[in-house]
């Protein structure tokens, strides 16, 4: 769809309420090949993932559209929470702070195109866990104080999860945001609004950073929950999140711009300790379980390619092929579990070149595809998908699209890819809305078929449901009864929204790269 889509913590001490700045580094894909033996691998279920019309399909949904309503969801899920819903502890920018980001954003604002902070925004130092995204008021979309969601019904709980893959999150738009060719350089006449977002989501990714560091550190070094609680899984998260920011910040220049307006040295230098940091304390940590060595694969290769120390890199690697074995030697049960076992093997694959790792993913998909029921475009092994489920799984599918090589079938790959996502995603009524094509867009984006926007399926937030509508957010939870879908669990979960909203930019690994080169 898009071919032609076209400071720094202003002293950490002067922006401790407000580090308004965003960050940005796409790293470019690795040079790691795929496989080129001699005939692509089948398997005797080949049948079953031919890319027949699901049932509900429309018929000009393909594999773009998956694509592209994967880019604009995850789009829709993060400013809804980071700017709109008041889900978490806000904080108020710094009005010198903004002037400044308006500049860099906006060379010449006599052009009639202007950057500027909307209305009631309302930006986030921690992330609450969950909450009802139904709206309390009526809907105006020009004024986002509108779009509050009920504080009562907030978990207030700050977990590791939610916090870090919002960092995630947060950091990797911040990237899509400065891809000159897309939104422009602030000499351009077009993209200065958005160009400016891309700052404050860098802003928020460092006030949120900081928040963990200050508020949610324990005496172990280890990233609690704010309840006490420890999440395993959320350590590594958190790894990812303190890398991929820090390395964002250290970077001269991003790959798809010749400038970074998110480069600031010291903040930089904080992260990354930060992650160096993280990175001992869990030294001598054995993961379990499936999603645990998964996570943990994944935020070490993150890690490796980010920190500066080169010894952390050797023990990152090391520890990458340490847990790709056990992944490789787990028995996963339904399809979440073979998602998170290919989505850690490709990158210890990726890593260290060793195609038994790939060659082990292969055989998980081929379960997939066993599974696989195409006309309803669900697994067999589950009949309930949460959102974090949902995000593994696409994951786990746009991994082997970009280094399955022929150690897989493209064909069938790409049959999964977009039937799950069009059933899983749209017909389960996962996403629960989708604002009109002329809303949180400008005019150079609108040019794109109506269905890369959102899928006929999904409703309009005033028609969602409640009073005044749903947000365009992700639900919690679907469920398949062997008939038709339903949402079992309507609220917002930040940490599974923000893992699916990350694993759906990164389809599109060409401008936001989602699996970095370790140098």
């Amino acid at each position: 769809m898009r071919a032609n889509r076209t400071l720094f913590i202003v002293g950490l001490s002067l922006f401790f309420a407000l580090v308004f700045s965003a960050c940005t580094a796409a790293l470019t894909p690795p040079p790691v090949p795929a496989r080129s033996n001699s005939t692509p691998r089948s398997t005797p279920a080949a049948e079953k993932a031919e890319a027949q019309g699901i049932v509900g399909r429309v018929p000009e949904f393909d594999g773009t559209a998956a694509e592209e309503e994967g880019y604009w969801y995850s789009r829709y899920n993060l400013g809804n929470l980071v700017f709109r819903s008041g889900l978490g502890e806000t904080f108020k920018p710094d009005p010198a702070v903004i002037k400044h980001f308006i500049q860099l954003a906006d060379a010449n604002p006599d052009d009639g195109d202007t950057a500027g902070p909307k209305k009631g925004v309302a930006p986030l130092k921690a992330v609450y866990a969950s909450g009802d995204p139904h709206y309390i008021h009526q809907i105006d979309f020009s004024d986002y104080g509108s779009l509050r969601w009920d504080p009562d019904s907030f978990d207030k709980t700050v977990t590791a999860r939610a916090q870090g893959w919002t960092m995630i999150k947060e950091t990797e738009w911040s990237k899509q945001f400065h891809v000159d060719d897309h939104f422009g350089t602030a000499a351009d006449d077009f993209g200065a609004q958005w160009r400016f977002v891309g700052l404050l989501l860098d802003a928020e990714a460092k006030q949120q950073g900081l928040y963990a560091l200050q508020n949610l550190q324990n005496d172990q070094g280890l990233i609690a929950n704010s309840d006490g609680t420890l999440d395993w899984g959320g350590q590594w998260v958190m790894l990812e999140a303190f890398s991929d920011l820090g390395g964002t910040l250290a970077m001269d220049a991003l790959p798809h711009s010749t400038t970074n307006r998110y480069a600031d040295a010291d903040a930089a230098a904080k992260f990354l300790g930060a992650a160096d940091g993280l990175f001992a304390a869990l030294a001598d940590r054995q993961p379990e379980g499936i999603e645990e060595l998964s996570l943990a694969v994944q935020a070490l290769t993150w890690y490796a390619a980010n920190t500066t120390q080169a010894a952390g890199q050797q023990q990152a690697l090391e520890k990458i092929a340490e847990f790709g074995d056990a992944l490789a030697d787990a028995e996963p049960t339904n399809a979440t579990e073979r998602a998170f076992v290919i989505r850690g093997l490709v990158e210890a694959y990726r890593t260290s070149g060793d195609e038994g790792y790939l060659d082990t993913a292969a055989d998980a998909f081929d379960s997939l595809v066993e599974e696989y029921d195409a006309a309803n475009g669900v697994f067999t092994s589950q009949n309930v998908y949460n959102i974090d489920d949902v995000a593994v799984i696409m994951g786990a599918l746009n991994s082997l699209k970009f280094y399955g090589g022929d150690a897989v079938d493209a064909d069938q790959v790409e049959a999964l890819f977009t039937g799950f996502f069009e059933s899983a995603v749209n017909l389960s009524g996962l996403q629960q809305s989708a604002p009109p094509v002329s809303v949180a867009k400008d005019p150079f984006e609108q040019e794109e078929p109506v269905i890369y926007f959102g899928h006929p399926n999904v409703p309009l937030p005033p028609k969602a449901g409640g009073d005044y509508g749903i947000a365009p957010v992700f639900a919690t939870e679907v469920t398949w009864d062997g008939g038709s879908w339903s949402v079992t669990n309507g609220r917002f979960d930040a940490a599974g929204a923000m893992h699916a909203s990350n694993e759906f930019i990164w389809f599109h690994n060409d401008e936001v790269n989602g699996f970095p080169e370790i140098p």
